[in-house]
């Protein structure tokens, strides 16, 4: 698509942002063109978010200039940026899953309510809702039906719809894509460029780079709050891409599988659950072995590794722990026999306002003899040690608050805090998702490093690459069902990726 001057969206110019002594940006400018797809590559903690928030009004500029439309403006609240059409579809979905399609696309829209009874003309916004559907995405969607009831692509798309019903001119997809299957992603790029086609302006932010390389038209590269540079993704490679995010040449793809032993870790036969979410589940992994399950999304992935854990009741069906029968009824009770889980990285798995000491810690103090961190300071040097062990960076002292680091370090500190416990069976659910490439490779080799130490691995992720990389096995899951159990290998991986969406 060719671009003129007039068609800038939004152009910002000179921007600087310092939190405390950190930089965040510093002399950033960026500018966004009517129905272009502009990617926003970099670390995690490049200055991506605070560029985007900056723009969305989110925060203030310490110094610099915006312009939208070619006005420029002040903005000191996210709906000033609202008001000139821009708007951040975040990571995760932000949709009330018990409301109707309808309800969700107008919810806080009161010129659709009655000025005297208050009460919202309800056949008018499913006939908006739908006609909004087919007018932006070309797709029927029965406006009544609860939202937690469609496709996880159809609710991202009821998010940007919700958007585009408020007069959006610009949308920036942040990391939208993170735990899609390859199909859905498919299907939600094909509707990200139908936007661009209608002349809306499309920020779009992700670590995965074949994807920046597949949407965007441009790509701007930061590394330390800084623009490395801005460029045409026709001329682009992803090594030349991964050398301008990183200020060097990363290695990528360097992972050498670890060589399991005979002796079998875990046995799972036949479970099953309530309502059959999971039917006959049956499989082993031995000692040192990394085993992937791959799927598309919701096909019973989590709720396998929760029943194993303890946090869901299975309703038949055995486990052995080193050939013994074992009861988990509970994750204290998996713990106790040495299964350590590590859900996504969130609210169920870390204490954002804590300090990496006290996030460090947790589990382990919990599970140790009272009484073994003696004082703060015996404490402190022992979490020093561990962030040294498993490379976490990013922080000025341990006692910072966990929110101040990386994506990629935080998950390096979940990960460490569930190898103090040394345990025999970890499980993840997708262990590189939302981190940059750096990040990712170092994850990786903390994965294998466990399999290594004789930790048998188990990681649920949608990324088809971390299978064939890092696991010596892959069972494919639908639902609810083993649809195979296969070598995990480049020669299988079309075959992967068919058997999950036969």
């Amino acid at each position: 698509m060719s671009f003129q001057t007039g068609d800038i969206l939004i152009k910002a110019e000179g921007i600087c942002k310092q939190f405390g002594a950190v930089k965040a940006l510093e002399d950033v400018s960026f500018t966004l063109r009517r129905g272009e797809i502009m990617g926003l590559a970099g670390h995690n903690g490049a200055g991506k978010s605070v560029l985007i928030k900056i723009m969305g009004g989110v925060y203030q500029p310490d110094r610099g200039r915006i312009w939208f439309n070619g006005e420029e403006v002040k903005l000191h609240s996210p709906r000033d940026a609202q008001e000139r059409g821009y708007y951040i579809v975040p990571q995760e979905l932000t949709v009330a899953r018990q409301l109707s399609v309808a309800d969700n696309i107008f919810i806080g829209r009161d010129e659709f309510a009655s000025k005297y009874s208050g009460i919202v003309n309800k056949k008018y916004i499913y006939e908006k809702a739908a006609q909004l559907l087919r007018e932006f995405f070309n797709i029927d969607v029965d406006p009544t039906v609860p939202v937690g009831e469609l496709d996880t692509v159809t609710q991202r798309l009821i998010q940007v719809v919700r958007c585009l019903s408020a007069g959006a001119k610009v949308i920036v997809f942040d990391e939208t894509t993170a735990g899609l299957s390859q199909r859905e992603r498919d299907k939600l790029f094909q509707h990200i460029r139908i936007l661009a086609e209608k002349g809306i302006g499309i920020i779009f932010i992700s670590h995965i780079l074949s994807e920046i390389m597949e949407m965007c038209d441009r790509v701007t590269v930061l590394r330390e709050g800084k623009v490395i540079g801005i460029e045409e993704v026709q001329n682009l490679t992803i090594p030349k891409l991964i050398e301008m995010i990183a200020g060097r040449e990363v290695r990528t793809n360097t992972c050498e599988k670890v060589f399991p032993a005979e002796e079998v870790i875990l046995s799972v036969e036949g479970l099953s659950t309530k309502n059959k979410r999971l039917s006959n589940i049956s499989f082993q992994i031995k000692k040192g072995e990394i085993v992937g399950i791959y799927g598309l999304r919701d096909q019973g992935q989590t709720l396998l590794l929760e029943t194993i854990f303890g946090a869901y009741k299975r309703t038949t069906g055995e486990i052995k722990l080193e050939g013994k029968k074992v009861k988990i009824k509970s994750p204290v009770d998996a713990l106790r026999q040495g299964i350590v889980y590590v859900p996504n990285r969130g609210i169920k798995t870390v204490f954002p306002f804590k300090s990496v000491v006290e996030n460090l810690i947790l589990q382990f103090s919990n599970f140790k003899e009272s009484g073994i961190f003696i004082r703060e300071r015996t404490e402190k040097l022992f979490v020093e040690e561990i962030v040294r062990k498993f490379t976490v960076r990013g922080y000025l002292s341990i006692d910072e608050k966990l929110s101040s680091l990386s994506g990629g370090n935080m998950q390096k500190v979940l990960i460490a805090r569930a190898m103090i416990l040394r345990p025999k069976l970890l499980m993840l659910i997708e262990p590189t998702e939302g981190i940059d490439i750096g990040a990712k490779q170092e994850v990786k080799e903390l994965i294998l490093q466990a399999a290594k130490e004789g930790t048998a691995v188990i990681i649920v992720t949608s990324e088809i690459d971390d299978i064939i990389e890092l696991c010596n096995r892959v069972i494919v899951i639908r639902d609810g069902k083993i649809r195979n159990i296969m070598e995990a290998n480049e020669e299988n991986r079309r075959a992967i990726i068919e058997e999950s969406i036969a």
